[in-house]
This record gives C-alpha cells, sequence and structure tokens, in this order.
C-alpha cells in the first residue's frame, strides 16, 4: 500500500538524533534499527528494520549502504457503499461501478454512503547507496541512488549533492544538491500502473559560529508531476444530471510544486548539554502551507549516558480540494477532490525520548520513543531500538 511513511521515520528516527556537528562518529560505523509504529483505533501499523553500513575509504571517500524492510497492516479510512463496499471497477471518470451498475457506475441517495476503515497489508524491501568524494580543498561530492518495492509501489531515485568549504577553517559552507524520483504505483479499481515523478532542489549554507555553535538554513523546490491521486482513497460525488450521489477515485491535479525553508541552531550551553532548536516553513500550490517548530537537547551524563527529549510542534492548512468527510460536503461531477485527512488542516504536538548507552568504545545501543496527537483526532505512537558499531 503507498503509504506516505517516510515523513513518519523522519519524525521517529530523527527527533532524537544528535547534531551531528555537536556529535558526530568518527571512521567507519554499522548500525541497525528497528522502529514499531502504531496509530490508535485499529489504524495503520508499520514495523522497520534498517540496516545500514558506512566505510570510509583512505580520508577521500565514503561509501553508504542501507538495506530496510517493513511490513504495513491495519486499516485505513475511506468511503464505501451499501452494494460492494469498498470494492468496484472504475470506469474512466473515476465513477466506481457496483452491482448492477456495472457498465453505468452506481447513484444512490447518500445515506448508502458510510467512511470507514478498511484492512491493508503490505510489505515493502528498499536500498539506498552514497559515495562520496572529497576533493584536495575538501569539498565534498556525494552520488546517491534508492530503489523500493511493493506489491503495488516501485521507486526509483538518484540523487547528486556538493558541498562547498567557503574557506580554508571549513566553518563555512554552501551545499546544492538535486534529487529525482521515478514511481510507478498501482491503481486497483484501474486495473493498471501509473506513474509519477519527482524533482526536488535544494541549497543550503552551514556557519560554525564558534567552537560550540553551528547554524545552518536551506531552501527547497519540489516539483511532483503524473498521477498524484492515492489509489486507495474515495470520494463522494453529486450529479447534476439526476441529483444522485456516486462513489468515484480521489482526483488530485496532475501537478504540484512546493517550496520552503528550513533552519537549525545546534550549540553546547553546558560541558555535557547540546541544545538543538530547528523550523521549517513549507508551501506549495495545493494550498498547504506548514510550520514545523522542534527543540532537542541532548545530555551526557557519567560519560557513558546520553538523554535526548525533544518536542515538536507543527501546523498546516488544508489543500483546495479538500473537503473532511464528517463536514457532509461532496463534490461535483468533475471538480478535483479529495477526503484523505493528510490534506486537512490540522495541528499537533509531538513529545518524544532518546537514550543512548554507550557499551564500550566502538559500541552504543539507543532508545527512542515519541507519541504525537493531531487535531483531527489522529493520535500515533512509535518505539525505535538501535544498535551501533563503529570500526
Amino acid at each position: 500500500m503507498q503509504l506516505n511513511r517516510n515523513s513518519l521515520r523522519v519524525i521517529a528516527l530523527g527527533a532524537a538524533s544528535l547534531p551531528l556537528v555537536l556529535h558526530a562518529a568518527e571512521g567507519s560505523k554499522i548500525s541497525f534499527k528497528q522502529t514499531h509504529y502504531k496509530e490508535a483505533d485499529g489504524r495503520i501499523g508499520v514495523d522497520y528494520s534498517l540496516l545500514d553500513i558506512k566505510k570510509e575509504f583512505g580520508a577521500d571517500y565514503t561509501v553508504d549502504v542501507g538495506l530496510s524492510y517493513d511490513t504495513i497492516s491495519g486499516g485505513t479510512p475511506i468511503w464505501v457503499d451499501t452494494v460492494s463496499g469498498a470494492s468496484g471497477k472504475a470506469l474512466p471518470d473515476g465513477r466506481i461501478a457496483v452491482g448492477e451498475f456495472l457498465e453505468e457506475g452506481g447513484s444512490f441517495t447518500k445515506d448508502a454512503f458510510q467512511y470507514q476503515k478498511i484492512q491493508v497489508e503490505d510489505r515493502r524491501r528498499a536500498i539506498t547507496t552514497s559515495v562520496t568524494r572529497r576533493t584536495p580543498d575538501r569539498d565534498e561530492i556525494t552520488l546517491g541512488a534508492s530503489y523500493s518495492t511493493e506489491s503495488d509501489f516501485t521507486s526509483r531515485e538518484g540523487s547528486l549533492s556538493y558541498l562547498y568549504n567557503l574557506d580554508a577553517s571549513r566553518n563555512q559552507s554552501i551545499t546544492v544538491g538535486v534529487s529525482y524520483q521515478s514511481n510507478s504505483a498501482y491503481h486497483l479499481m484501474y486495473d493498471e500502473w501509473r506513474d509519477f515523478h519527482v524533482l526536488n532542489t535544494q541549497i543550503g549554507y552551514t556557519h560554525t559560529l564558534n567552537k560550540t555553535t553551528v547554524g545552518q538554513v536551506n531552501y527547497f523546490q519540489i516539483h511532483q508531476s503524473g498521477d498524484l491521486s492515492n489509489p486507495y482513497q474515495t470520494i463522494i460525488r453529486l450529479s447534476s444530471m439526476d441529483g444522485l450521489y456516486w462513489r468515484a477515485v480521489e482526483q488530485r491535479p496532475n501537478e504540484r510544486s512546493a517550496s520552503g525553508i528550513s533552519a537549525s541552531l545546534a550549540s553546547k550551553i553546558l560541558d555535557n548539554t547540546a541544545l538543538q532548536g530547528e523550523y521549517r516553513y513549507y508551501n506549495d500550490d495545493w494550498g498547504i502551507e506548514s510550520n514545523t517548530l522542534g527543540i532537542t537537547t541532548h545530555t551526557t551524563l557519567d560519560e557513558v549516558w546520553v538523554v535526548s527529549p525533544m518536542v515538536r510542534y507543527y501546523t498546516q492548512s488544508q489543500a483546495g480540494f479538500y473537503k473532511s468527510h464528517e463536514s457532509g460536503e461532496v463534490f461535483d461531477d468533475s471538480e478535483n477532490g479529495s477526503a484523505d485527512e493528510r490534506l486537512g488542516g490540522f495541528h499537533g504536538w509531538t513529545y518524544g525520548l532518546g537514550v543512548e548507552r554507550k557499551l564500550g568504545e566502538a559500541v552504543s545501543l539507543n532508545l527512542h520513543a515519541a507519541s504525537q496527537r493531531q487535531s483531527n483526532g489522529l493520535k500515533m505512537t512509535w518505539l525505535s531500538l538501535g544498535l551501533d558499531y563503529n570500526f
């Protein structure tokens, strides 16, 4: 099932991570991480395993390979009808044909539809690789590639970035990067595969202000094109001809352009404590505007324990073509439309705690737990256990 799980992993695995500039592991490294993510009310659950191997070849090359495997199960809410439930065949206009309405699509009164969870289950396998080369001036060129596959989704991505040091001391640098992603999703009700593409460009500036403080600011642009609709989401339309209602596959615009900025500041405020603040602004032409603000602290205890509490606040406006299933509003015969809650307006708080225990000079164990509550009623929790070996 094509679920936007990357953002969940960023929160779950990155919320309690130490600022790289203040707590960087030197040399080669092997990491294994196991994460369990769960939404309340019997909704989506994800078990995610990641093995990451980073190997230094001299002072000039670094190779990083990540292998991941995850399973997804649970219920995702969509519109269903009293004749076919969640099944049906979509006609070219998106109308879902059911029962005796197989040829023309089914029209009903409004009370024939219900918004309820359907059970899903899938597995995902992915590989991510990158190679970094350092020039004689210690600039860095990184080439990356990734591939992931599910029963109904395949993704291929390539990326290139260049880090340029603005001075000999490497206290200031500019990073530019670009990535291109080609995706193919299976639309069950159309019984066909459809493609969409994502182009992401970014430029960032990093400044080491002093020996204890580092700041960074990034500007990014994202352009998506192709069939951007969620194959599992459905909507209710009202026919202008007969005044009856019919269920259809959701319909999103075929293009989406977004841009935004992110900024972070990490500082060692005490001998054993670092403080990191982050902010991200996002805006797209679908009408979604979001703001994210987070604070994380990292405190070292007895030189073997690191404790990292965090808090994050997120808010977004709704897409212009979104209508909540609770509002009672429906769509006309042909307009873009979605009832996917992730396109709605909401805000939410995330609270997390990370604990790391050094088991020796080369080995450390880490545990991260977090919980998020959103104003639209969605609640989620996750727990991540990891083991790092430096060599």
